[in-house]
């Protein structure tokens, strides 16, 4: 009987139905992310997650060494979901936060701003160019780097705020609101930004 229910109704078992619900309000987590927020067994964990995959439930995208879920049944990120993959890696969204509040920095500039090794921002900034996050230009002579569209990096922040559980995030999403560069037709610069230090 149960295996009818379950057949009928793949979210039905109370274990999978948590596992879908942290995914579909936290899209773009991954394994270990899923499992220490649900304290799951790892076998158990991916016993769950093949089986929701299966049945078109989630789905998932390979982002480096990181495998990240996804709602399969609500196509709500389209094009941004090489955004919210950067924006679940801790370095990237440091360096996207505080882009967002400049109209453009030097790598060491950035550096300096989120705590990281120029070389190490360099390596991250290579991969947000490769995703159309960022774009860089020649200014005086210096390579520089801006966000290519604020709005969406802060529009999607603001929207799961929740799902990121992080000081910067809340702090950023404050100033977002505050500055009411998010409010319908309202010009996408965000300039005026104060951004608190990340060091």
């Amino acid at each position: 009987m149960r295996r009818n229910q379950e057949d009928e109704n793949p979210i039905a078992l109370g274990t999978r139905k948590k596992i879908f619900g942290l995914v579909e309000a936290n899209p773009g987590l991954h394994f270990r992310e899923i499992q220490r927020r649900l304290g799951i067994a790892t076998g158990a964990l991916q016993y769950h997650l093949d089986y929701l995959m299966k049945h078109h439930y989630l789905k998932t995208q390979r982002q480096g060494k990181f495998l990240r879920y996804y709602n399969a049944r609500v196509p709500e990120l389209g094009a941004r979901q090489p955004l919210m993959n950067a924006l679940r890696q801790d370095s990237l969204r440091k360096i996207l936060l505080f882009l967002v509040s400049k109209r453009h920095a030097t790598t060491p500039r950035i550096a300096a701003a989120v705590g990281l090794s120029t070389s190490t921002v360099s390596w991250h900034l290579k991969k947000l160019l490769e995703n159309g996050l960022v774009s860089r230009k020649t200014l005086k002579g210096a390579s520089v780097y801006l966000v290519r569209d604020k709005r969406a990096v802060g529009d999607m922040v603001k929207n799961y705020r929740a799902s990121f559980i992080d000081a910067l995030v809340d702090n950023f999403v404050n100033l977002w609101d505050e500055s009411g560069k998010n409010a319908p037709g309202a010009p996408g610069s965000v300039r005026s930004f104060e951004f608190p230090k990340l060091a």
